[in-house]
């Protein structure tokens, strides 16, 4: 009740405070001629006191006294409380298009709980490395959900944390926030043993896969919130929660959290994951279950932080990781099947591309190919296109047309097509891995 209360007392356009503020007036209206109608009437002798005038201007100022109070001491301009914070209730003017995320970003780094600069792109780790992770082994009463895991993550990258479900990606993650221990291996972030504790954890920002929020907050104070566990305040945190709010575009909102959409949730927890700078952010599934304007938006913000921080990005959507990562790590039963970037990743697989055929009769020419020593598979695409994987384009693009000439097929195109991340992925992860 008091929610609805509240947000009818900040809706001026709501029905419901319109039609009672139009009873109101027309009763407060009716009233007033009501009482000077009789009191032009009645004689004197009938008034109290004898006197018609003091009735009369007791009558017309009441109607005046109200109004007066509200636009003297009744209004309130948009600013911040005693307490410093926001005050939600005063609408605030939208910006013209979202600010720039890229400067939000900078202004958010420009210093950190602790004295720290986190947006130093120099890791304490002798090797420049932001995380190491070294025949990592973990089991959960006897299932292995990480086996004997190695990788190294660049400080400053974003690095995309790629794997099917339950491959040990949320494992991994916990491990490295400090909330699971590995039962052996080496784990080290920036450059520090995880069991340092609190100390590591400080330098360390994490969303976990599905983030819990207070439902009755808005999101200013769930940020204040989030930044009075940094043992930030003042000014200061109130820089960073502005700052933060823009760079999630949440700035202009007033819905309170338990209004919010699910990529709006999403940005609010990168954007409490960022509060108070940290050198390591480890987003854990950011962008599952999101429509694609959620997943733009979240994806946006994660770029925005490329070369400000580092950025651990575990993911099973491959799209999402060739749109923004730097360097990508397959994972699959608890173990790293490969560990490049993105593109060194397409190009290391073994020489294969695919070809991309058009010709009058696509399954004659699909049973001619079945026997090539270049061909790898075939399958069929859309409006009669033939998709051919091979192992030697040279050699398919000497043999090929000759064989479509072979055929008596009319060939209408014939291009290589460069493989996806999505190609790699199926082509690592199907049977054997190495």
């Amino acid at each position: 009740m008091t929610m609805t209360l509240a947000h009818i007392a900040v809706t001026p356009t709501s029905p419901v405070l319109l039609a009672g503020l139009v009873t109101l007036c027309v009763v407060e209206v009716g009233l007033l001629a009501w009482a000077l109608v009789d009191l032009y009437r009645r004689p004197s002798s009938q008034v109290s006191g004898g006197h018609k005038v003091p009735w009369l201007i007791l009558c017309v100022l009441l109607q005046i006294v109200g109004p007066v109070i509200y636009l003297v001491a009744g209004r309130e301009r948009p600013a911040t409380t005693r307490a410093g914070r926001l005050h939600a209730d005063v609408p605030v003017p939208r910006p013209v298009g979202r600010p720039d995320a890229a400067a939000a970003a900078d202004r958010l780094f420009a210093a950190s709980a602790g004295g720290a600069d986190p947006g130093a792109s120099v890791s304490p780790s002798p090797s420049g490395a932001a995380i190491e992770l070294r025949d990592v082994r973990k089991a959960f009463k006897g299932a292995v959900a990480l086996d004997g895991l190695t990788l190294s993550v660049p400080c400053g990258s974003v690095y995309g944390f790629l794997g099917p479900n339950g491959a040990g990606k949320t494992t991994t993650l916990r491990i490295l926030a400090g909330l699971a221990r590995a039962d052996a291996g080496t784990v080290r972030v920036l450059g520090r043993d995880v069991g340092d504790g609190a100390d590591v954890r400080s330098l360390v920002g994490y969303l976990p896969d599905v983030p819990a929020f207070y439902r009755w907050m808005t999101a200013p104070e769930y940020l204040r919130f989030a930044g009075s566990l940094f043992g930030l305040s003042g000014e200061g945190l109130e820089d960073r929660v502005a700052t933060a709010l823009t760079l999630a575009g949440l700035s202009t909102t007033r819905t309170r959290i338990g209004g919010f959409s699910r990529g709006m949730k999403q940005r609010l927890g990168v954007a409490q994951a960022l509060i108070h700078g940290p050198r390591l952010l480890l987003l854990d599934e950011p962008t599952s279950a999101l429509d694609p304007i959620g997943r733009r938006d979240v994806l946006d913000m994660v770029a925005s932080l490329r070369g400000r921080t580092t950025v651990f990005f575990s993911t099973h959507i491959l799209a999402d990781v060739e749109r923004v990562c730097d360097t990508v790590a397959i994972l699959d039963r608890g173990r790293v099947v490969t560990e490049s970037g993105i593109d060194a990743l397409r190009r290391s697989r073994g020489g294969i591309s695919r070809l991309s055929i058009e010709v009058d009769d696509p399954g004659r020419l699909r049973e001619a190919l079945a026997g090539a020593p270049w061909v790898r598979s075939t399958q069929a695409g859309e409006g009669g296109t033939l998709l051919v994987t091979c192992d030697d384009v040279d050699a398919a693009q000497r043999e090929l047309p000759a064989l479509v000439g072979r055929l008596g097929l009319a060939l209408r195109r014939f291009a290589v097509d460069e493989l996806d991340l999505e190609d790699v992925f199926v082509d690592l992860l199907d049977g054997d891995h190495p």
